[in-house]
């Protein structure tokens, strides 16, 4: 499916001919003989990166497994794209695009299930998620030109999320900063999408040079990043783990924020002695109080003796 106003893009480097449905506004192999669009393929890998770190925190801080889940979706997105934009081949296009979808509904069950306790608030939804997935592949397959509904399904599930944390963001129990994130992150994703994905898309021809869905990848990963940064903390919330928004420091700057779970060592503490005075038997205590009577008890035991 060719979505631009431009004709064929005749450089072929080290991936050979494209082979995927569709080739963005970017020049192919104009910098590297190995990457067929640069920018593209640069701009895609943070998204890898800020999956290492939520993976990273996840592991530190015990968070549930859906947000491994989440991240794993995220950085797949991240290298698939790369994949995709640097060999314009149709396999790193379905590494791309079937990742997306992933992500999206992984996210879309996080925010939907943040106030789910013991028992999910949705009973079905993550089977229905799961096989909406496998139908979607199915299909998405099978149909090697299937961008447009691919576009569509993607756009919503993303409509769905945004109505979810438009309910939360007027809810008055919400936090500032969590309503913060919520405005970054769905303003860093539509707003990349109206004002840097669809312009290139139309007006391709003319702004070419300025590499609008490089600048794209940006904002949809920062959109991301604060998207799960928000569903970290209000499911931490949730749970009563008291989570704090943290900043990890690059050259003393603060720019990577994340959720802290405090350490409890009170609780630890009181835990730990509890365990210790189970593992007594009580059975054991009654025999050695016995068996080693006291002062009192021996004198009266003497004086018994006598008479």
């Amino acid at each position: 499916m060719e979505l631009f106003h431009r004709p064929e893009d005749p450089a072929v480097g080290y991936w050979g001919k494209r082979t995927s449905a569709v080739d963005w506004c970017e020049s192919n192999y104009t910098w590297s003989y190995y990457v067929a669009e640069f920018f593209n393929t640069v701009t895609s890998l943070p998204a890898a990166f800020f999956a290492l770190y939520g993976l990273f925190l996840a592991y530190k801080y015990g968070y549930e497994r859906r947000f491994v889940v989440v991240n794993l979706m995220v950085g797949l997105v991240g290298l698939g794209s790369a994949a995709f934009h640097g060999t314009l081949l149709y396999t790193g296009q379905i590494l791309d695009e079937l990742p997306m979808i992933y992500a999206s509904l992984s996210i879309l069950y996080a925010v939907l299930e943040m106030d789910s306790d013991k028992k999910p608030v949705y009973k079905y939804l993550a089977h229905a998620l799961v096989a909406y997935s496998v139908v979607f592949t199915a299909v998405y397959l099978y149909l090697p030109s299937f961008f447009i509904f691919f576009l569509l399904g993607f756009i919503a599930g993303i409509l769905v999320l945004i109505y979810r944390c438009s309910i939360i963001f007027r809810n008055p129990n919400t936090m500032r900063h969590q309503k913060a994130f919520i405005v970054a992150a769905i303003g860093f994703y539509v707003g990349g999408w109206l004002f840097f994905w669809i312009p290139e898309v139309l007006f391709c021809d003319r702004i070419q040079a300025l590499n609008f869905h490089a600048w794209w990848h940006v904002t949809s990963t920062l959109g991301a990043f604060m998207m799960v940064l928000f569903s970290v903390f209000q499911r931490e919330l949730t749970r009563g783990r008291k989570p704090q928004l943290n900043y990890n420091s690059i050259m003393g700057v603060p720019l990577l924020p994340y959720v802290h779970i405090p350490e409890q060592p009170e609780v630890a503490k009181i835990t730990r002695k509890n365990s210790s005075d189970s593992d007594s038997d009580p059975l054991e205590i009654s025999n050695a109080s016995s068996a080693n009577p006291s002062r009192k008890t021996k004198k009266r035991q003497l004086m018994s003796n006598f008479r």
